[in-house]
């Protein structure tokens, strides 16, 4: 970092002293913000003291956030979960990634917000892969394909029992596209799409429970290693439930991953562009439930007590996400304006402006530009329907990207 940029960070600091604001810091191609602002808009009691690559915990009212300096993984009441980028320090100063400040921690800490709730009307229950695409034969005896179907039907006998209209993407042994799948969640207005998988590794030992939101415009998926590859730089217009992706996704992997009995070893909520998750325009979630490349969860998997189980963890926490979305509406959310725009905070709103507006994150410079880092002093029906008539037509194969559970991002 230069020493102009230092220079602008302390000033900055010490304007915020004078009159509490968002802490704003670019550092090439991404946005940050102080764990000070953080702490304090969210009602955290800062740390004393963080070391780099060991956990440090906020404590609050409400529960606990572990975090660490140099990593993308945290911890929010006993679940994990991946955010876009590291934490980092610079000039002591620890900073969190904006677009988690917007895209995680705020639906996380604050779900019932300013965003409209929005009733689930239905579930669109995706199996995947089918046909000539078997996913991963690891498994012996068992291809993915089959175990997905498996899963998907009884987990609509258990929304059928609770009185929760659904459908299918298939109901056979058959290929169905991927735009095809996604096209049904259009066809049901208020239906959330949930697809079921199960993952694969070169490594055996490679275990758990993981689960997929859509990846929010101008962030990395998490396969990526916290890196901005090229891709965030396009716009995805595909789906713009960034919020009720999350909520959703969440709700299923922390009843699986904190389930009293049986419970899979933890490989957090994480982010990716699926193109079943791109194309299909409702909040959506895609579930790898398990590796069939490890010989001990393979052998679960080929037992029909684990495929219930399995169909049991997604059925709670779609039950668990249905209710979020009736109750009564909570105080307002954090909203986030482009940079330079400034608005008053609601009255429950703690006194950091200006504030951001979710809709938006400010787009990066065009690819080719200097990255040189600068500071900004602004922050900014029927339960069933026919899938007889959709046609096969084979064109991407879905593979999940596993994160190491012990990965970090120097």
């Amino acid at each position: 970092m230069t020493a102009r940029n230092l220079c602008l960070i302390l000033a900055f600091a010490s304007l915020v002293q004078a009159e509490p604001t968002w802490q704003i810091v670019r550092v090439g191609k991404v946005d940050y913000v102080s764990l000070e602002s953080f702490t304090k808009f969210y009602g955290f009691q800062m740390p004393g003291e963080i070391e780099p690559n060991r956990p440090f915990v906020l404590n609050s009212s409400r529960g606990n956030l572990t975090m660490t300096l140099d990593s993308r993984e945290m911890r929010w009441k006993g679940a994990r979960y991946w955010l876009s980028h590291s934490l980092r320090r610079e000039s002591d100063v620890v900073l969190v990634p904006r677009v988690d400040l917007v895209k995680t921690f705020d639906p996380l800490l604050r779900p019932n917000g300013e965003i409209v709730k929005r009733p689930v009307q239905g579930v669109v229950v995706d199996p995947g892969h089918g046909g000539g695409d078997e996913g991963t034969r690891a498994a012996r005896g068992l291809s993915e394909k089959t175990a997905n179907l498996d899963v998907a039907k009884r987990l609509v006998r258990l929304l059928d029992a609770a009185g929760v209209p659904w459908v299918l993407t298939r109901t056979k042994d058959r290929y169905v596209d991927h735009g095809d799948r996604s096209k049904l969640a259009d066809d049901h207005p208020g239906y959330i799409f949930v697809s079921i998988h199960f993952n694969e590794d070169s490594s055996r030992s490679s275990e758990g429970w993981e689960t997929y939101s859509l990846s929010p415009q101008y962030a990395p998926s998490t396969s990526s290693g916290g890196s901005l590859v090229g891709d965030e730089d396009e716009i995805w217009p595909g789906n713009s439930y960034d919020h009720h992706n999350f909520l959703l996704t969440q709700a299923i992997h922390r009843t699986a991953v904190l389930a009293a009995t049986n419970a899979p070893f933890d490989r957090g909520v994480k982010r990716a562009r699926f193109k079943v998750l791109r194309l299909a325009n409702s909040p959506s979630v895609l579930v790898e439930g398990g590796f069939m490349s490890n010989p001990r969860e393979a052998s679960l998997m080929r037992t029909e007590e684990y495929r219930q189980q399995v169909a049991d963890w997604i059925f709670q926490g779609i039950m668990s996400y249905r209710k979020s979305q009736e109750s009564p509406p909570a105080p307002s959310r954090l909203t986030v304006e482009k940079v330079g725009r400034i608005e008053k905070v609601s009255p429950s709103t703690p006194e950091l402006r200006p504030v951001m507006n979710l809709d938006s994150v400010p787009a990066f410079k065009p690819k080719g530009s200097s990255s040189n880092s600068s500071v900004a002093t602004n922050l900014v029906g029927t339960n069933r329907a026919p899938t007889g008539q959709l046609e096969a037509n084979p064109t991407e194969v879905r593979r999940a990207t596993p994160v190491s559970p012990s990965q970090k991002v120097e």
